[in-house]
């Protein structure tokens, strides 16, 4: 029920020649999807030798008052580490996401310069992606629960989005997109690291991505086109019909 039934096709196959080198507006992709701590975990580096960069002892601990401030320690040369900074440590898993941005604006000349000055994370490929994460089953007990899931089909949560199982063919991805996980996704190490971003050939059709990005300016609160706003909110009202009591 829900959103999957009004669309006869919910996905499209992407141009073999071109999906993995001009990335769209609803195309799939696998990313290296970080997991969001409340509070970060912070890897404390300290030197072994205060005189050397290589040994290094550490602790992994809990971000707390007093970090990003340190005035004392050494710095930590091969991890270009200041005293301004600390090392986050994130726990990740590969996962299926859709690109929602994948247009940057980069200028040969202003590269070479800040290749020059040492500054290329100034201006890099870059792709916004949402990633997708697991219905609740059996071998993933820990995903979005049965109930959850009929809600989402609904379009009842602004920041969850439903991809529904592709018909043969298509690249297997099912699963709720979390618009409340938006990452940036750095392009430049593809395709010599695919663990990094991986495009896939399938994307959301053009109508199916017009419900998708709507709601991304809707949790967003960005404003629209009326007739944006209407298409959406239409569609919300059709879907809500479906929803299944508790």
């Amino acid at each position: 029920m829900g959103i999957t039934k009004l669309f006869d096709q919910f996905y499209r196959h992407l141009p073999d020649e071109t999906f993995q080198k001009e990335f769209t507006t609803g195309q799939f992709c696998y990313i290296a999807a970080f997991q969001l701590d409340v509070v970060p975990w912070v890897l404390e580096v300290k030197r072994s030798d205060p005189t050397g960069h290589i040994k290094l002892d550490f602790d992994i601990r809990k971000l707390c008052e007093g970090d990003y401030c340190r005035t004392e320690d050494l710095p930590i040369y091969h991890l270009y580490l200041r005293y301004n900074e600390e090392l986050i440590v994130q726990k990740s898993k590969r996962r299926p996401g859709i690109i929602i941005s994948s247009e940057n604006i980069i200028f040969d000349d202003i590269s070479k310069i800040l290749k020059d000055k040492k500054k290329k994370h100034l201006q890099q490929k870059c792709v916004l992606v949402v990633p997708i994460f697991s219905k609740e089953t059996t071998l993933s007990p820990s995903g979005f629960p049965p109930e959850m899931v009929a809600r989402i089909k609904a379009l009842m949560y602004k920041q969850f989005f439903y991809c529904p199982q592709p018909p043969k063919g298509f690249k297997t991805i099912e699963g709720i997109a979390r618009l409340d996980r938006i990452q940036v996704i750095a392009t430049s190490s593809f395709p010599s690291n695919r663990r990094v971003f991986e495009p896939v050939n399938m994307g959301l059709t053009e109508e199916v991505t017009g419900v998708f990005v709507g709601m991304l300016r809707e949790w967003l609160a960005i404003p629209g086109r009326s007739k944006d706003i209407d298409y959406l909110k239409t569609i919300k009202e059709i879907v809500a019909e479906t929803l299944p009591p508790l």
